[in-house]
């Protein structure tokens, strides 16, 4: 059994994503008799009043570290300001963050066999290999974007330079792991291509957990309280970012603003949200709705609510992250419409699956026809619902690919 020293930059109770599994594969590595330690950062995600007052997580400039143990696991966090979507800003909350876990990790932890790190964002890459050079360990990569791709195709690195540079330090951190975990199998292939040896790379996919994420009555308080039932949901949940393009999905529901039963939803936060708001406001949709992040224990709820969720991608965006929502649209037993590439990982995972279906990213008009398809044929909807939760069983359960990631520290 190992001792793994584990970075992330979210862990639970965050809510986005990322911190779920984060929190589900050190749970699950310390279930399998690994010795786990995380550094993180306390929770700033859009956290709960409740959870910002919890002890654990109630770190500050004067106080900028919190102990505690989950299921087993040490977990140790640092502060770090409520998410800020200032580009300048976030790199500084980076920065910090970076320097406080590599000092946690340089002097506060035992010496870890393994030294496991998730990305993005890519510097923590740097962070772990110094600790496993210093501490010795052996370093595992964990990739969940392809980075720099996502900011360089967004345009927000455009100096040549400095396209370069980032694109120097990717190649230099992948030389520098001794296993690569890909969240998608399209990664594998363009890791290869840049030169990476296939033998050092495992797919560790994104997963649910069954237990947790599961079908329910599409009628219940959420549904209730937001004045949803009877209405046919049309749902985005995650984060609001600038990769999404969810601008598209205004002008969708005017184009099914005629029936009123059509309503859509936009759960989450990002740094989009504030954009998409005054979108909204201007194009004076009364189908059209956004809701902050959700607590854990109403996200079944939220999706039960649903009769079809959305996952848009901008074009191009696709090849480069597989979006982890729709793995929880489908636990949930939820039909999927995706924008994305017909030969993307997100395509074929919803063609195996027959779980929904995809069109191509930023079409209004498909996009308007796929989900008005569903409404006319709410038996399709239910069908590829069904199928999508038997998939999730059989193939990206919580269990199956943790233990994924335990042959990963195992082998290395």
């Amino acid at each position: 059994m190992a001792r793994v020293l584990m970075l992330t930059l979210v862990y639970g109770p965050d809510t986005v994503s990322t911190a779920n599994m984060m929190t589900d594969i050190a749970q699950g590595l310390q279930a399998a008799g690994h010795e786990v330690t995380v550094l993180t950062s306390v929770p700033h995600y859009n956290p709960s009043a409740q959870v910002r007052a919890d002890p654990k997580f109630n770190a500050s400039w004067t106080r900028p570290i919190t102990e505690s143990r989950d299921y087993g696991v040490r977990v140790l966090r640092v502060f770090m300001p409520l998410k800020r979507h200032k580009v300048w800003a976030r790199g500084f909350d980076y920065l910090l963050f970076q320097f406080l876990t590599t000092l946690l990790g340089l002097f506060f932890v035992k010496r870890p066999d393994v030294v496991f790190v998730t990305s993005p964002p890519i510097t923590l890459g740097l962070s772990g290999i110094l600790l496993s050079r210093l501490r010795g360990g052996t370093f595992i990569y964990d990739v969940r974007e392809l980075w720099p791709d996502v900011p360089v195709r967004m345009g927000l690195f455009r100096n040549p330079l400095l396209v370069r540079f980032v694109y120097a330090l990717e190649a230099f951190v992948y030389r520098q792991a001794a296993a690569i975990s890909t969240i998608a199998r399209s990664f594998q292939h363009t890791l290869v291509k840049r030169g990476v040896p296939r033998a050092k790379l495992y797919f560790t996919p994104n997963f649910v957990n069954i237990d947790f994420i599961r079908p329910m009555h599409r009628e219940n308080e959420f549904s209730h309280e937001h004045n949803l039932n009877g209405a046919f949901v049309v749902l985005y949940a995650g984060n609001v970012g600038l990769t999404q393009g969810l601008e598209i999905l205004i002008d969708v529901a005017a184009d099914l603003s005629p029936d009123e039963q059509v309503k859509f939803l936009v759960v989450g936060d990002g740094a989009g949200r504030a954009g998409l708001e005054r979108a909204v406001v201007r194009s004076g949709l009364a189908n059209f709705r956004m809701l902050p992040f959700q607590p854990s224990h109403r996200v079944n709820e939220m999706y039960a609510a649903a009769d079809v969720c959305v996952a848009p991608l901008r074009r191009g965006f696709s090849y480069d992250t597989v979006p982890s929502k729709i793995y929880t649209a489908m636990a949930a037993g939820r039909a999927v419409v995706a924008c994305a590439e017909a030969d993307s990982e997100t395509a074929v995972l919803l063609r195996e699956a027959a779980a929904g279906t995809c069109v191509m990213p930023e079409s209004r008009a498909a996009l308007t026809e796929a989900i008005r398809a569903l409404r006319a044929a709410p038996e399709t909807a239910t069908e590829m619902g069904a199928a999508g939760r038997k998939w999730i069983e059989n193939h990206y359960s919580s269990e199956a690919v943790i233990g994924a990631y335990d042959r990963v520290v195992r082998d290395v």
